[in-house]
């Protein structure tokens, strides 16, 4: 009898014996689970965070060659602006009128500054990138120097829009 009952614990030991590896194997395998799906939702919120901070840079670039594309219709009417107050007659440039619309382009021209539109300089040396030769002549000042603005240039957020036309010394 003592031996059935030591063979019957010895089973029952094993029996527990047992269970106890199978709940450590499953108890591994749900702990490697958690880390996989873990592993799956920390891909999906940086890929998320990748996503949102590319439509953002997206989205800023789409509105700022909207304002680019709106900056080059509107620098026409600014240099039109120019051109008119060159022909008005000299006993009408202190006229009220005339100063209400100089301040009307000058308040013009302070609004699209603040977005980013700024008129390019045309006084010193030549540059291809910024100014258009119109011509080259014989002059007192330096070569590839710029003798005089034609009609004006505009960058939007240091991106040439319309490059200024100038005349160019090519020296004597």
């Amino acid at each position: 009898m003592t031996k059935k009952l030591n063979i019957q614990e010895e089973n029952e030991n094993k029996t527990n014996q047992d269970n106890q590896n199978n709940q450590q194997e499953k108890l591994i395998e749900l702990e490697n689970k958690v880390k996989e799906i873990e592993e799956g939702w920390r891909r999906s919120m940086a890929d998320f965070e990748n996503y949102r901070k590319r439509t953002e840079t997206q989205k800023f670039e789409l509105i700022n060659f909207a304002k680019a594309d709106f900056m080059a219709k509107v620098t026409p009417v600014l240099d039109n602006f120019r051109r008119a107050f060159e022909h008005v007659p000299e006993e009408e440039k202190n006229s009220n009128f005339i100063i209400g619309v100089k301040s009307i382009e000058k308040q013009l021209e302070d609004i699209l500054n603040e977005e980013g539109l700024k008129k390019i300089e045309t006084t010193g040396i030549f540059n291809p990138n910024l100014h258009e030769a119109i011509s080259c002549e014989e002059s007192e000042i330096p070569t590839d120097h710029i003798i005089g603005e034609v009609e004006g240039g505009w960058q939007f957020n240091d991106k040439v829009i319309k490059p200024a036309k100038v005349r160019v010394s090519k020296g004597k």
